[in-house]
């Protein structure tokens, strides 16, 4: 009897295309591969243009070559089904993270979205637009995670004690230094603040070294959508991390928790911002009427 030659053959090769792990693609690209999708939009924050449907196709487009060769269409107009399952994520989402975050003179947008159990992430930066899936089982502490590396270098929390204003008042107050009507001390005292505390919100103000803010968006059934009533913002000064989120008051009335930037901390105004639109986690929130 001959030998087992056929233990040490190469399996078959897989049938279909290749699985895909990212796509980095141009703004007019990512354009090119939503009207493929039938998408009309795409998360605000990215400012993609949007797709006309009743415009049609684009007959030629020399992005179709450059898909083509980069393995996100298959054949003709058929796209990649892993690149058509993320894109159709990020224009039609049960919910979405919208992030905004400044460093100097650059600027990233990134959109987290969600639909059943899929996650998609898409960053843009200039005319460069990068999208990935984040798998299923995604967690709030887990995005907290992935967003936070893209703002730069980690900084240790700013040394203060956390303090809880109205929000309508810092806001008035915060105009007042600016427009040099008063000083951060007469201004930021009148809210209750100490030196530490003033000296901290005047830095995130006046001198950030990086921005980020973050608002989190629903869809519902019949295209309705729900915007946060405010959102979370995380600034890094010279005197470290600080983040800020909403309170909302048992009368109603909205205050603003200014708190040294641990994790926790921007996890906690992340789940704040969540409550404003009803929703308790990321993964485990059900979309009516879908």
């Amino acid at each position: 009897m001959g030998g087992t030659a056929f233990v040490g053959r190469p399996g078959p090769r897989a049938a279909g295309p290749q699985p895909a792990t990212s796509l980095e693609i141009t703004a007019e690209g990512l354009w090119l591969v939503q009207a493929l999708c039938a998408v009309e939009t795409l998360p605000a924050v990215l400012v993609c243009r949007p797709f006309v449907s009743e415009c049609g196709l684009p007959e030629s487009h020399p992005g179709y070559a450059v898909l083509q060769e980069a393995g996100v269409l298959l054949g003709g107009d058929v796209v990649h089904p892993q690149v058509k399952l993320w894109v159709q994520t990020l224009g039609n989402p049960d919910v979405v993270l919208s992030c905004l975050i400044h460093r100097g003179g650059e600027h990233l947008r990134v959109a987290i979205a969600r639909r059943g159990d899929v996650t998609v992430a898409a960053a843009r930066h200039g005319e460069n637009v990068t999208v990935e899936s984040l798998g299923p089982g995604m967690t709030l502490a887990g995005l907290v995670q992935r967003v936070l590396p893209l703002c730069g270098p980690a900084m240790v929390p700013a040394s203060f004690d956390a303090v809880t204003v109205p929000t309508a008042d810092l806001l008035s107050s915060l105009a007042q230094v600016l427009r040099g009507e008063h000083s951060p001390m007469v201004a930021l005292g009148r809210l209750g603040m100490d030196a530490d505390q003033h000296r901290i919100v005047t830095l995130a103000a006046d001198h950030p070294v990086m921005e980020l803010s973050m608002v989190v968006v629903t869809h519902g059934s019949n295209h309705q959508m729900q915007v946060s009533k405010t959102a979370a913002t995380v600034t890094d000064t010279s005197a470290g991390r600080v983040v800020s989120g909403p309170v909302r008051s048992e009368s109603g009335s909205w205050w603003t928790l200014i708190a040294p930037g641990s994790d926790a901390a921007i996890l906690s105004a992340l789940k704040s911002v969540m409550s404003t639109v009803g929703l308790a986690e990321w993964s485990t929130t059900p979309r009516p009427g879908r």
